[in-house]
C-alpha cells in the first residue's frame, strides 16, 4: 500500500443519476487498467440511492412517501440497502486495485474506510468501524457503505453525514435490524464541511505513505 499514487477527484455535479453513472464508469475503467487508483468525493441533490435488489436486512424506504415528496430513487451497481442523500452529505469512493486475492466483505469495508476513520480522528472525532458496513461515532451511525469488486478492482463507497436533513432521512428510510440511530458529524465538529473532510482525507493518505494527487477533471465517456 506504500508509495502508490492515488488520484483525488472532487466532482462538482449534484445530479444523482450522473453521479451514479460515473461511479460505474470509473470502476470499470480501473478494472480494465485504464485509470489508476482513485478517491472520489461527490455530493447529490436530495435523492434516495438503493442497491439492485430490495432487502429489508440492509434497509429499505417508504416508497409512497418518496413519491409524494418527489424524491428521485437511483439504483447503484453495488449491493446493500437504501440511503438518503442531500447537500449535507458527503459521498466518498475508493477505487482500488485488488491486493492479489479476493477479500472478505468485512476486510473490503475495513480497507475502504480506514482512511476516512483516521481523517475523522484527526478532526477530533472518535470514529470506529462497525461491522458489517458502518462507521459509528459514540453509538450513532455517521456513514453507511456499499462495495463492488472483481478479481482486479475494488470499489468501496459510503456516506458521511455532515449536516443532512435527519428528519427527512428518518421519515424516508426504513432502518435495518440492529442499526443504531443516525447523527450528523456537526454534532461533534461545529461547522464541519465537505472541504474540511476532503483535506483531512488527503492529508491522511499522505501520512500513510501514499502519494495523493489532486486532479481537476476526468473525461467521462458515458456522459
Amino acid at each position: 500500500m506504500q508509495n502508490r499514487e492515488v488520484l483525488i477527484y472532487s466532482d462538482k455535479t449534484r445530479d444523482p443519476a450522473i453521479n451514479l453513472t460515473r461511479e460505474s464508469e470509473i470502476f470499470e475503467r480501473v478494472d480494465r487498467g485504464e485509470l489508476p487508483e482513485m478517491v472520489r468525493f461527490w455530493i447529490n441533490s436530495p435523492c434516495l440511492v438503493r442497491g439492485p435488489a430490495k432487502t429489508l436486512k440492509h434497509g429499505w424506504y417508504d416508497e409512497k412517501l418518496a413519491a409524494e415528496m418527489n424524491i428521485p430513487v437511483i439504483t447503484r451497481s453495488s449491493g446493500g440497502g437504501v440511503v438518503y442523500h442531500d447537500e449535507g452529505n458527503l459521498n466518498w469512493s475508493f477505487f482500488l486495485r485488488m491486493p492479489g486475492s479476493l477479500l472478505s466483505p468485512r476486510a473490503a469495508y475495513e480497507l475502504g474506510s480506514k482512511h476516512i476513520i483516521r481523517a475523522l480522528e484527526s478532526l477530533g472525532v472518535g470514529a470506529v468501524f462497525a461491522p458489517p458496513n458502518r462507521i459509528d461515532v459514540s453509538g450513532y451511525k455517521v456513514s453507511g457503505m456499499a462495495a463492488r469488486f472483481t478479481p482486479r478492482a475494488l470499489l468501496v463507497h459510503g456516506t458521511l453525514l455532515l449536516s443532512t436533513d435527519l428528519e427527512r432521512l428518518n421519515a424516508l428510510c426504513i432502518r435495518p435490524p440492529d442499526c443504531p440511530p443516525v447523527a450528523n458529524l456537526s454534532n461533534w465538529v461545529k461547522g464541519i464541511n465537505a472541504g474540511a473532510l476532503e483535506e483531512a482525507v488527503t492529508a491522511e493518505l499522505s501520512e500513510s505513505g501514499l502519494n495523493p494527487t489532486k486532479i481537476e477533471r476526468i473525461d467521462f465517456r458515458a456522459m
